[in-house]
């Protein structure tokens, strides 16, 4: 039997710390988008939108009438996360992606809403080793690695590289750069040697792209990789 919105919002304040209040809209995004992912469907903007007010109402209903969802405000959260934070990646119309960076974002604030805490180092490690295989099994996945795979004569265009670091055309370049450093030491670590084949290629790119406006450090790591 098919669930009504009423129920859906009552059974997620029923699990969710109503603490949520302090959390950023961006942040509780975030989570929507990965719950929406983790149950295998596609995250279009109205599959968002529902999420959202089902399970966060009091962050993303219309002021002056809260039983109605504030599209407005979906719309403004997930254009942030893609373009500004790198959170996201894709559209809305066709289906949003999750970031590796957005995915630890996701993380952080599932275990506050659900008061999870990690109390130990080695689960810790763990959880690092997992996130470092999801951001190879993500660049295993996407087209521009597959395309180089094809052909190691592949030179990928500013466009393909933009939507391989998880932006847009309007992304800061600090944003793909934290993004590239995210792939390369997880590639390193995990001796993923095709990988950084891939991204030495991402690194000549990257410098063709009217410079590197980040900060000292990030041009020495880069220039160093």
């Amino acid at each position: 039997m098919k669930k009504n919105k009423t129920e859906i919002r009552k059974n997620g304040a029923n699990i969710i710390d109503l603490s949520y209040e302090k959390l950023g809209l961006d942040q509780l995004l975030i989570y929507c988008v990965k719950k929406i992912i983790e149950r295998g469907e596609v995250c279009t903007f109205e599959t968002l939108v529902y999420e959202c007010f089902s399970l966060f109402p009091e962050k993303f209903s219309l002021a002056h009438y809260p039983e109605w969802p504030d599209s407005a405000r979906v719309e403004k959260s997930w254009r942030r996360c893609r373009s500004d934070k790198g959170w996201l990646s894709g559209r809305a119309k066709e289906g949003l992606r999750i970031t590796e960076a957005g995915a630890e974002i996701a993380l952080a604030t599932e275990k506050i809403l659900f008061k999870k805490t990690v109390i130990n180092k080695p689960i810790k490690k763990t959880m690092n080793r997992t996130r470092e295989k999801a951001i190879i099994s993500y660049i295993y996945d996407t087209k521009e690695f597959r395309k180089y795979l094809l052909s190691e004569r592949y030179d990928i265009s500013d466009r393909e590289l933009r939507s391989f670091l998880g932006g847009t055309l309007e992304t800061p370049k600090r944003i793909l750069i934290h993004n590239y450093f995210r792939y390369y030491q997880a590639a390193r670590r995990l001796g993923e040697q095709k990988v950084l084949s891939f991204l030495r290629l991402c690194k000549i790119r990257l410098k063709k792209m009217g410079g590197i406006n980040g900060t000292a450090a990030d041009k020495k790591n880069l220039s160093r990789n």
